[in-house]
């Protein structure tokens, strides 16, 4: 791989790091539970997609503790 192609992948940002860090720590955690990663799977196929859902899934649990029966909504913000 060339770094000049992909210059974001050396980034200091701590942003960056940080999500860096928690993406190789939840692949880390599904290859150990046996399931997939959305790179197993061509860019666009059925089984990517829903590697992607569930992948999501796991980091949004990463990042907020349990979300079974929790009602997220993407995209809205909350209205206290």
């Amino acid at each position: 791989m060339n770094k000049d192609q992909f210059p974001f992948l050396d980034s200091d940002d701590p942003h960056f790091q940080h999500a860096r860090a928690l993406s190789l720590s939840v692949g880390a955690i599904r290859r150990a539970q046996g399931k997939s990663s959305p790179n197993d799977f061509p860019v666009g196929s059925l089984e990517w997609h829903f590697a992607i859902e569930d992948f999501a899934g796991d980091v949004l649990q990463a990042l907020m503790g349990e979300t079974e029966n929790t009602d997220i909504q993407v995209g809205e913000r909350r209205r206290d």
